[in-house]
């Protein structure tokens, strides 16, 4: 109980942070359009290691994940977005949820991917009911690695790419407000397809 109890005082911390840093993300109408990221369709996504918060016989412990471990056998579908608990981001997560399975069956693995710590991510997807792993890149290498991290607002832009088997990046999708992930199903259907 004294986890939970901890869980629960970092969501409204960290929720409260997060909300800042998504209304400090939000660009006003003259904005120049952000920079598209430096990893390409075509070429190798860069490999990492990131942290999650997993609850194991009741008490809370620190798994990674390495994306390389994933290469000949699963798709990735990788979505950085910019703040756990902002309005855009938990309607994206969520929406990344309801579909895991239609992911699942073509055999892709979801990681979501924001700079917040593993705690307000463990808690953000407790909050969601999300299954699927939501990383910490809470020293903004991965981010900047794929270029997506935002050097004024301190955030990872939200931008998703769909990694194949070989550890390829086939497709990109990046916007301003939440991402529908039909458009990354479509193309993971797409790669079972090719195999």
């Amino acid at each position: 109980m004294k986890q939970l109890a901890f869980v629960k005082t970092a969501t409204l911390v960290l929720g409260a942070s997060a909300l800042i840093a998504a209304n400090a993300h939000a660009q006003g109408p003259n904005a120049a359009p952000p920079p598209p990221p430096s990893v390409k369709p075509g070429q190798a996504a860069p490999d990492f290691t990131a942290s999650y918060l997993a609850m194991e016989n009741g008490r809370p412990g620190f798994k990674q994940v390495k994306l390389s471990d994933f290469k000949g056998q699963k798709n990735v579908v990788l979505a950085f977005f910019p703040a756990a608990f902002s309005p855009g981001c938990t309607s994206e997560m969520a929406k990344y949820q309801e579909t895991s399975g239609q992911f699942n069956s073509n055999n892709t693995v979801i990681l979501g991917m924001s700079v917040d710590s593993t705690w307000a991510n463990a808690a953000f997807a407790d909050k969601l009911g999300v299954k699927f792993n939501i990383l910490s890149d809470l020293s903004r290498d991965i981010s900047k690695s794929y270029g997506v991290f935002d050097e004024r607002q301190l955030v990872a832009r939200r931008t998703t790419f769909v990694i194949d088997t070989k550890g390829v990046v086939q497709k990109e999708f990046m916007a301003a407000e939440a991402l529908d992930p039909a458009h990354s199903l479509e193309a993971c259907a797409l790669l079972k397809e090719v195999k």
